[in-house]
C-alpha cells in the first residue's frame, strides 16, 4: 500500500563536509555498480544498520553550475515524496567539489533491461506492474508532481521486504524532467517540449499547453511495449515518428493481439487517446476492469473531474481579469505580456532541432536514449543532467533519443540523471 497524505518535505539530512573521510566512517564502500557523466555510484553499507545502500557520487566541477541547480531540483523533488513504488532518499553528503546521494538500492536493475530477456511480459505480469505505477504517479499527481520522463528504464526492479519472490516490485526513479505544480487552473498547465520521443504525448509534440495527463499517454507506451515487445509507434526519423505519435492510431493487428484481452486493449485505447481531456487519469486507471479483475464494472469517467478542473481555470482566470482591471485603473499602466522579452538561451554545445527553434544536445545512455527539454515558463521546471546510474552507453537510435532543447518561454538549462540501480 502506498503511504497517504501531503507531499510534505521530508527530514533528510543533508550535511556539507571537508572531505568524505567522515562518509567512510559511517558507510563502508562496496563495488561499484553504475558510471555516468558527472561520476559514479557505488554500492554501500551502513555500518551501523548493515543495511545497503546505493551512493551516487557526483562530481560539481565536472558537471558544471547548471547540472548541480537541477540535481539539488531532483532531490528537492525526492524530499518530498514518499510511496513504496517511488525511489527513496536517505541523505546527502556534500564537499566544496562533490556531491553524495544515498539512496535505495534496486537489485533488479531497470525494467528495461528485463524485458530484453525475453520477447515480452504476460498480461498478468503487465497488469501488476501497471497497478503498481499507477498508484505511484496518481500519488504524485494528487500531490501536483508530473514525472514527464516515465520510460521502462525510469523504472527499477527491487526487492519487496514483506515477500521476497515478489519479482515485480517496481520503483519509479529519475525525476530531473519532473515538475512541482501549482494546481490545475489554466496558469499552472505546462509548454515545455521534453521527455523521450517515443514515449512523448501528442500534446507535448504538438506543442499545447498539458497537463499530468502526459504522464498517462507514457504509461500505455509502456504497457504497449511490455504487452508487444515493440513501441506503438515506430519510425527511422524524428519528423515522421512525431506524425505518427500525433495521429495515435494503435495497430493491434499482429496475431499475437488476438490472445490480449479485450480489457486490456480498452485500457490501452483509453490511456493513449490523442485527446487529453479523454485520456484515463492515473487514479482512474487503477478502476479500470482491467486492473480490478471486475469484468461487469462499469468503467468511471472523468467528466466530473474535467468540470471541476474547468470551474477552477474559470475563477482564477475571472479572479486575474478583475485585480488586473483594478490595478490598470489604479496605476494607469498599460498591461503587458508576462512574457514578453524572455529568452529563449540554447543549451551549451547544443545543435539545432529541425523546426523547434531551439536546440538538440546529443544524448547518451539508456535503451530509449536522452529525453527531450524545451522549458517553459508556468511550471518552473528544468530538464534533467546525466549523472551517475548508467552503466554503459549504447549508440542511440535517432527515433528514441533523449534530446535536449531550450524553452519556447523562459531561459534554462538541460541536460539528464537517472535513479541509482544496480
Amino acid at each position: 500500500m502506498s503511504r497517504k497524505g501531503s507531499a510534505d518535505m521530508k527530514s533528510i539530512p543533508h550535511t556539507r563536509i571537508n572531505d568524505e573521510t567522515w562518509i567512510w566512517e559511517k558507510y563502508e564502500p562496496g563495488e561499484k555498480i553504475g558510471q555516468g557523466t558527472f561520476g559514479k555510484v557505488f554500492k554501500v553499507k551502513h555500518k551501523e544498520t548493515g543495511k545497503d545502500w546505493a551512493m551516487k557520487v557526483i562530481n560539481k566541477e565536472k558537471a558544471g553550475g547548471p547540472v548541480i541547480k537541477l540535481l539539488e531540483r531532483e532531490v528537492g523533488i525526492l524530499k518530498r515524496v514518499q510511496h513504496e513504488h517511488i525511489i527513496s532518499l536517505n541523505e546527502v553528503f556534500e564537499t566544496a567539489k562533490k556531491m553524495y546521494l544515498v539512496m535505495e538500492i534496486c537489485e533488479g536493475g531497470e525494467l528495461a533491461d528485463a524485458l530484453k530477456t525475453r520477447e515480452r511480459m504476460s498480461e498478468e505480469e503487465c497488469k501488476i506492474i501497471m497497478s503498481r505505477l499507477a498508484s505511484a504517479i496518481s500519488y504524485l499527481h494528487k500531490n501536483d508532481i508530473v514525472h514527464r520522463d516515465l520510460k521502462l528504464e525510469n523504472i527499477l526492479l527491487a526487492v519487496d521486504p514483506n515477500n521476497l519472490e515478489d519479482k515485480l516490485y517496481i520503483k519509479v526513479t529519475d525525476f530531473g524532467l519532473s515538475v512541482v505544480k501549482g494546481g490545475t487552473g489554466h496558469d499552472n498547465m505546462m509548454q515545455d517540449f521534453c521527455g523521450t520521443p517515443i514515449y512523448m504525448s501528442p500534446e507535448i509534440i504538438d506543442n499545447k499547453t498539458y497537463s499530468q495527463n502526459c504522464d498517462v499517454w507514457a504509461m500505455g507506451v509502456i504497457l504497449y511495449i511490455m504487452l508487444s515487445g515493440t513501441p506503438p509507434f515506430k519510425s527511422k526519423d524524428e519528423d515522421s515518428l512525431y506524425d505518427l505519435i500525433k495521429r495515435g492510431e494503435l495497430d493491434f493487428s499482429d496475431e499475437f493481439w488476438a490472445n490480449i484481452s479485450v480489457n486490456a486493449k480498452s485500457f490501452l485505447e483509453k490511456m493513449m487517446r490523442v485527446d487529453p481531456a479523454h485520456r484515463l487519469t492515473a487514479t482512474e486507471m487503477l478502476h479500470h476492469p482491467w486492473i480490478t479483475g471486475n469484468e461487469t464494472q462499469k468503467e468511471s469517467t472523468n467528466v466530473l473531474e474535467l468540470m471541476k478542473i474547468f470551474r477552477d481555470e474559470q475563477n482564477e482566470q475571472n479572479q486575474k481579469i478583475e485585480d488586473s482591471a483594478i490595478n490598470g485603473e489604479l496605476s494607469g499602466l498599460e498591461l503587458s505580456d508576462p512574457e514578453e522579452g524572455s529568452e529563449n538561451k540554447p543549451v551549451k554545445n547544443g545543435t539545432e532541432r529541425k523546426g523547434s527553434g531551439g536546440v538538440k544536445k546529443p544524448g547518451s545512455g539508456g535503451k530509449s536514449g536522452p529525453s527531450t527539454s524545451r522549458q517553459s515558463s508556468q511550471s518552473h521546471s528544468q530538464s534533467k543532467p546525466s549523472t551517475t546510474s548508467k552503466i554503459s552507453a549504447k549508440t542511440p537510435n535517432p527515433t528514441n533519443n533523449r534530446l535536449s532543447v531550450n524553452s519556447r518561454a523562459t531561459p534554462s538549462s538541460s541536460g539528464r540523471g537517472r535513479g541509482t540501480r544496480k
